[in-house]
């Protein structure tokens, strides 16, 4: 039983006959016979007599009558809310995210075309985010991710690497590098497990044969950089986490890829509808993303494997971090 047997049961018994009912419903005079005999089925009773060309209800459809009916008003309101949702003039989309400053640029340019829409913001690390979009508590999600992700609908917006972050009295703060084999000596202010970051540099440091000693462990980037600040450890972030607070110092890390991708991905049913489609392509036109050519791209290594400077440091962004 479906919501598409209800409505042709309803169209019959509202216009009189099958041929009226096809025509309301906009579809053959079989397809409407077809769906009557699948719900007379699926209940197990006769909802009308066939006499000829004409159908005349049964006692016992006449008891579905009116629950029936309501479930067509509801049907024809559920439709109705979706088609202005799908206009893009009403609603509220769900959207989670690892790093806000990736995030506002789209809500910026998205609110402005569509007033109507409301954002709704969860900011966690990159594990909880997927999960949070495999179970529908998110509709969209950015993230960074290695690879994107198999089960959803992945656009890489934009690559980074992960930096290290120390005080400005470090004995590091002046070198612009540091080689990976040299952060597991050094006691380490870690994001919490899940995030992305720390994912990253624990398997290249393991990849190496060492491991890292996680001293501390925050549930923030801004957290582990006021740690970093008040000499607990060597941190670590994003290269475009990097800003322009003058009591740290990020460097270079080399010897390993540390590179990952922020992606913009959703469930594939959902990619074409309503507020996701206007967010995705929002997004696409902040990062000037060709969405077709991004779809389940691969981040490109960015600046780690050689000993040159960061995408981020070549964009001009300079040492500093922000606290």
């Amino acid at each position: 039983m479906n919501f598409v047997q209800m409505r042709a049961f309803n169209a019959v018994i509202r216009q009189g006959s099958i041929s009226a009912a096809a025509q309301e419903l906009g579809v053959s005079k079989p397809a409407v016979t077809m769906q009557i005999k699948a719900l007379e089925e699926a209940l197990g009773v006769r909802l009308f007599h066939r006499k000829g060309h004409s159908l005349q209800i049964t006692e016992t459809g006449r008891q579905f009558l009116e629950p029936v009916r309501t479930m067509a008003h509801v049907l024809d309101e559920i439709e109705r809310i979706a088609r202005r949702t799908a206009g893009n003039t009403a609603g509220q989309l769900r959207i989670g995210v690892c790093a806000p400053f990736i995030l506002v640029p789209i809500v910026a340019a998205f609110s402005r075309r569509y007033p109507g829409l409301r954002a709704e913001t969860e900011v966690s690390n990159s594990e909880a985010l997927a999960t949070g979009v495999q179970e529908h508590e998110l509709d969209v999600a950015i993230a960074t991710l290695r690879t994107p992700h198999p089960e959803f609908h992945s656009i890489l917006l934009l690559t980074q690497t992960v930096r290290a972050i120390v005080p400005v009295d470090h004995p590091w703060a002046n070198r612009g590098t540091v080689a990976i084999e040299a952060l597991a000596g050094v006691p380490c202010v870690m994001r919490e497990q899940g995030s992305m970051t720390r994912i990253i540099l624990e398997e290249a440091v393991a990849a190496k044969g060492h491991t890292l000693d996680a001293r501390f462990e925050f549930g923030s980037r801004e957290a582990v950089k006021e740690a970093v600040a008040y000499g607990l450890g060597v941190g670590f972030v994003l290269d475009r986490e990097v800003g322009r607070d003058h009591g740290l110092v990020a460097l270079d890390i080399t010897g390993a890829d540390l590179s990952a991708g922020e992606y913009l991905f959703c469930h594939r049913d959902l990619m074409g509808i309503g507020s996701i489609k206007a967010f995705i392509d929002a997004a696409c036109d902040v990062y000037g993303i060709d969405p077709i050519a991004a779809r389940d791209a691969a981040p490109a290594p960015v600046g780690a494997v050689t000993n040159g400077p960061s995408a981020c440091a070549a964009a001009g962004s300079g040492n500093a971090a922000t606290a």
